[in-house]
């Protein structure tokens, strides 16, 4: 039987122990099991009208079911996110929890599955995003009354590889560009001077650029087509990026030949493919002993540590990278930071005598 109950004030008006914290109103209602589903509101209206609406279904739900649902419900997401999800539930979720309802997964089940893709081989990474995406599954189950609580919690998850990123010098970024094939040596100078992301850069149009303030927009990248543009990565992705004289004539270059859509980067009539780009990518490898596993983003690695070697603020390079804050920027790149005591030492001492 649905019920509104008063969390801060008793029948008698006295104040309970919760009185002034949290969420006043706790509405009951039933959940078609014999069971009871509750959530907490602000206001007493809120918490009647979800009391007193329609109980969830009496017929169990699955995790699939449940799955296809939620997937339909992201559409929020960009068209290539949405694919990953796609790919990590039918993977990953399913061939483990499928044929599970929804109201009898625990802990332990969660925790079994996390266990499962780990010793299927799954890179930590990877198992983490699985998991990050079932936990979410489970997060709206609740919200809409299928399980009273999510059993998704305190899950133990492989640790991450600790490695640096890898970040190539200005030498071997020459190297690069002496060595690729001439079509694509604007593309290794722009991407090294600007530290755009490749799908930033191979987006870039004529429009964007202000070659006389010396300036990139970005407000947009490649989509899922070559001929496509879409959004950005994050909200923070969106920023203006200055260059200097030599990447303003490059981009002066590129700016006079570009296609009928404004793109820098084309050919045949579209954008620059991610396979085409890989083909050039790796035939310099072939070339180039010392390469690593890379690829282009490398090049944006590249330009964010000449930066913070050089001494420049994290914030100012966090932001000039569009990273959601300073701390995802550290996260990266803070062991190419200078770490030199001694001059830090002399920065302080005998200031205050």
């Amino acid at each position: 039987m649905s019920r509104v109950v008063d969390l801060w004030l008793r029948r008698d008006r006295t104040r309970t122990a919760r009185y002034g914290r949290g969420r006043r109103w706790k509405a009951v209602r039933t959940d078609g099991r014999g069971g009871e589903v509750t959530r907490t509101f602000r206001t007493k209206d809120a918490a009647t009208v979800w009391a007193h609406s329609a109980t969830v279904a009496t017929a169990p739900v699955t995790v699939a079911e449940w799955a296809g649902t939620w997937q339909g419900r992201q559409v929020h997401q960009r068209a290539r996110s949405r694919e990953t999800i796609r790919l990590r539930v039918e993977g990953d979720i399913l061939p483990v929890l499928g044929g599970r309802r929804l109201d009898s997964l625990t802990r332990a089940d969660v925790q079994d599955a996390v266990l499962a893709w780990t010793e299927k081989g799954l890179a930590p990474a990877t198992v983490r995003l699985s998991y990050r995406y079932l936990s979410s599954m489970l997060r709206e189950a609740v919200l809409e009354g299928i399980i009273p609580v999510s059993p998704a919690v305190r899950i133990r998850l492989p640790a991450l590889p600790s490695e640096p990123v890898e970040v190539l010098t200005v030498g071997q970024v020459q190297q690069i560009a002496d060595t690729i094939a001439p079509w694509a040596r604007d593309a290794v100078l722009v991407a090294a001077a600007t530290g755009l992301r490749p799908g930033e850069w191979r987006g870039l149009t004529a429009d964007r650029v202000n070659l006389e303030a010396g300036t990139i927009l970005v407000d947009r990248q490649i989509g899922q087509t070559v001929s496509t543009w879409g959004p950005l990565k994050t909200a923070a992705s969106r920023r203006v990026v200055t260059v200097g004289p030599a990447t303003v004539d490059v981009l002066g270059r590129l700016v006079e030949d570009a296609d009928g859509e404004g793109r820098l980067f084309h050919h045949r009539g579209g954008g620059w493919s991610r396979h085409r780009l890989s083909d050039a990518w790796d035939d310099v490898r072939g070339k180039l002993s010392w390469m690593g596993p890379g690829g282009w983003h490398m090049l944006r690695h590249h330009h964010a540590s000449v930066l913070l070697s050089g001494g420049a603020s994290v914030v100012a390079v966090s932001r000039r990278l569009g990273h959601k804050d300073a701390t995802e920027t550290l996260a990266s790149y803070a062991h190419v930071m200078p770490s030199d005591d001694a001059a830090l030492a002399g920065l302080v001492d005998g200031l205050v005598r």
